[in-house]
């Protein structure tokens, strides 16, 4: 199975050490040169930088450069960020089996794509019913501890973990 992903998922998933589960999950994962960028370069020596180069150099993660420009402006027209149009742009265009983004303006946009989502939290669902993860609240409270936004005391978060019993 392939994917794209955006930021965030490689990010939060190193911080919590789970950064694994994506090559358990998937047999490769595209990036936007953007993300790489990002994650790699500006995040240097941040959570999920030596991860991901680490996979680009292993060849799992692979980073794909964008030539479509129009269509790439067409999405910064609806106020996505560069990065943001550029993950969304390479999962349409790759056709890929999954995007996993936590962003909600990707996700409502690859929403009105018919594009298959997953996010962070998502990809960690699938591992605690798997049992990759014992404990899916003390991760889910390991992200939030990290930065991750998720309310503890939030509707969603209780859903979560009714959804994980």
């Amino acid at each position: 199975m392939s994917a794209v992903s955006d930021s965030t998922p490689l990010i939060y998933l190193a911080a919590v050490d789970k950064f694994e589960l994506l090559r358990h999950y998937f047999s490769f994962i595209l990036i936007p040169n953007t993300v790489h960028d990002e994650v790699v370069q500006a995040g240097y020596e941040q959570h999920g930088a030596l991860e991901t180069q680490k996979g680009v150099e292993d060849g799992w993660i692979k980073v794909v450069h964008l030539t479509n420009d129009q269509y790439i402006a067409d999405l910064l027209n609806l106020g996505m960020t560069q990065t943001d149009a550029h993950v969304v742009a390479l999962a349409q265009e790759q056709q890929a089996d999954l995007l996993i983004a936590d962003d909600a303006m990707v996700r409502k946009q690859a929403q009105s794509l018919g594009l298959p989502l997953s996010g962070t939290i998502g990809i960690l669902l699938n591992a605690q019913r798997d049992g990759h993860i014992p404990d899916l609240k003390a991760m889910l409270d390991q992200l939030i501890a990290v930065g991750f936004y998720l309310q503890p005391n939030g509707q969603f978060y209780k859903d979560l973990l009714q959804r994980a019993i």
